[in-house]
């Protein structure tokens, strides 16, 4: 993903997660889940970050 970290600390859990073991989550609020998703901690769920996924398909 292109501008995207490779990975992201975790408040909760006080380590880095690498962005590749980070769990996809639709986003909550009014964001197009098609192209926005919402990377989480695999250990305790909490949000890393939001990520715009739209061009993923090389499109």
């Amino acid at each position: 993903m292109p501008g995207v970290p490779d990975s992201f600390h975790c408040g909760t859990c006080d380590r880095e997660i690498d962005r590749e073991a980070a769990t996809r989550t639709e986003t909550f609020a009014d964001l197009d889940p098609t192209k926005w998703q919402s990377l989480c901690c695999p250990d305790c769920g909490q949000r890393l970050k939001t990520v715009f996924v739209g061009l993923e398909d090389g499109a």
